[in-house]
């Protein structure tokens, strides 16, 4: 029996089976043993799933042997093969891939500058769909304004950022300082942290203990 010698028992073939059938439809192991034996016949999308799980054999072969039932004559042959092909030119029937997964990300209304600083708006934000530009592991956008992170980051240009209120130096962070909002590298220097921008003709921020200071979220793309 072929499914014996590909070393498959009856709970996996209809297990597998099920990743060819329309969705929801399902094969009971006692209708497999009932094909097995001839006293059933499958249905023609059946023995198609059937067929993809016994390594992509032919169908009518599973018929002619009589693997499966007492076996087919030569016009049941011809119907067959007629299935199958108009069985194969349908999508009902195919393989379909899966869909794409679609996202939304919120996106900040107000600008984080990139030189001047403004403040971070929780609130003003709108969702966009992501697609395959959008790195996977980013939670929020902003805009940028000013040419204080180029040739990195453009004016006008989106980063995305994964929420954190921590980061390590070196790490490119959105930020709240002393009442503005930035996009910038983070610099720990004994100890203390500083706003290091990208163009180096913007001087660094130092980051005073009395002020204010919030990280949002790291950048990632």
């Amino acid at each position: 029996m072929i499914r014996k010698e590909l070393g498959k028992s009856q709970e996996q073939v209809v297990r597998e089976m099920a990743l060819y059938l329309p969705q929801g439809e399902t094969v009971s192991v006692g209708a497999l043993s009932s094909w097995e034996v001839g006293r059933t016949q499958p249905k023609i999308h059946h023995a198609l799933a059937l067929a993809k799980v016994l390594n992509d054999m032919d169908v009518s072969s599973l018929f002619a042997t009589g693997s499966l039932c007492g076996g087919l004559n030569d016009d049941g042959l011809f119907m067959l093969a007629e299935y199958r092909r108009l069985l194969l030119e349908s999508p009902r029937f195919r393989v379909q891939p899966p869909p794409s997964q679609r996202r939304t990300i919120p996106i900040y209304l107000q600008a984080a500058s990139a030189s001047a600083g403004q403040f971070l708006d929780d609130e003003a934000a709108e969702e966009m769909e992501a697609d395959e530009s959008v790195p996977a592991s980013a939670e929020f956008g902003m805009r940028l304004a000013g040419d204080s992170m180029t040739p990195r980051f453009a004016d006008g240009q989106i980063v995305w950022a994964r929420r954190r209120d921590t980061a390590e130096s070196g790490e490119i962070i959105l930020c709240y300082y002393d009442g503005q909002s930035y996009c910038k590298k983070l610099r720990i220097r004994d100890g203390q942290p500083e706003l290091v921008s990208l163009n180096p003709r913007y001087q660094p921020i130092p980051v005073q203990p009395e002020a204010e200071f919030r990280i949002f979220g790291v950048v990632v793309g």
